[in-house]
């Protein structure tokens, strides 16, 4: 099939509307939880999957994950349930020193 000039705009604009439509279900979400200091190890944080409106099958499929910063891996991520549990206890001081707020 030969397309005539005034059609070949109109494919390149419905591929592009296509890839956008496909990309745009592929993002990344983000989310922040607030954990007390004093939070022993396996304490319950979050159901990140509820959180974001998926099932524990579906957090796994999209192989979610914690990003880390720094050495100490402080949250645990359960893929099968979304549930976000303390690994680690933290402390104030050795995350932030003096700085206020400590995020």
């Amino acid at each position: 099939m030969k397309l005539r000039k005034s059609e070949e705009p109109l494919l390149g604009r419905a591929v592009a509307l296509i890839l956008v439509l496909c990309v745009s279900g592929m993002r990344a979400e983000t989310a922040r939880y607030s954990v007390p200091e004093e939070a022993e190890r396996g304490s319950f944080v979050a159901n990140v999957a509820k959180d974001l409106g998926l099932t524990g099958e579906e957090l796994l499929a999209r192989q979610a994950r914690l990003v880390l910063e720094g050495e100490k891996q402080y949250l645990e991520l359960n893929q099968h349930t979304g549930d976000l549990v303390v690994r680690e206890q933290m402390d104030r001081e050795e995350l932030c020193g003096q700085s206020e707020p400590c995020l």
